[in-house]
């Protein structure tokens, strides 16, 4: 009878060590499914994201969004910003993008969304009003910021961060904008940390910076 006492005892315990190991298991899958995906740097170029050996620090700059707030260093400080240079009379390059942004950022978790904030900063400060951004870029997601300041102002913030771009004077109105299309990723810090390089695709855009803001 001891010994038949025993080896149910022995049973009840084994059964118990199985399933608080079992629960551990399904619980530390579930949680490596539903976390980002860590990519090495090799990886992240095949998802078209480069990432400084050595974050730069951003001088002051000081533009303008389309709300008339003022947008400077303090305004990048606190969570991550994806940056496109762009403009509204832009003919495929930037609507393409910033579709593929707001598909991105529309998927994105509630919590995700609160820790980047996506700006277009226009090439194009002669024709792109605050008011001319802000109904452009309501057609792709509201939450987006649309930057403008004088052509140096903006060329100055360019230049901090990599980006090229010069008028093709064709016409006295009708004139297109030779731009950079990679999309750049300013830290938290307030440091340019990388770059995305087109064509984009959203999931990939969406896996490549959820690995670097882990990586962080």
């Amino acid at each position: 009878m001891a010994d038949d006492a025993a080896v149910k005892r022995n049973i009840r315990l084994i059964v118990v060590a199985v399933a608080i190991f079992a629960a551990f298991a399904i619980y530390s899958v579930g949680s490596k499914l539903s976390g980002p995906r860590i990519l090495n740097k090799y990886q992240l170029r095949d998802y078209g994201a480069r990432v400084l050996d050595e974050p730069a620090p951003l001088a002051e700059f000081a533009l303008t969004d389309q709300h008339g707030e003022d947008f400077g260093s303090q305004q990048v400080l606190g969570q991550w910003t994806m940056v496109f240079f762009g403009f509204t009379h832009c003919g495929d390059i930037c609507p393409t993008t910033m579709a593929i942004l707001a598909q991105t950022y529309g998927a994105l978790k509630v919590e995700d969304k609160a820790d980047l904030q996506v700006v277009m900063v226009t090439v194009d400060p002669q024709r792109d009003s605050a008011e001319q951004l802000g109904q452009y870029l309501a057609r792709f997601d509201k939450s987006f910021l649309g930057l403008h300041g004088t052509p140096t102002e903006l060329m100055s913030f360019a230049r901090q961060l990599l980006v090229a771009y010069e008028p093709e004077l064709t016409g006295e109105d009708d004139y297109q904008v030779s731009h950079s299309g990679n999309l750049m990723l300013i830290n938290p810090r307030g440091e340019l940390h990388g770059y995305f390089r087109p064509p984009f695709v959203h999931g990939s855009l969406r896996v490549a910076w959820r690995s670097i803001r882990e990586t962080f």
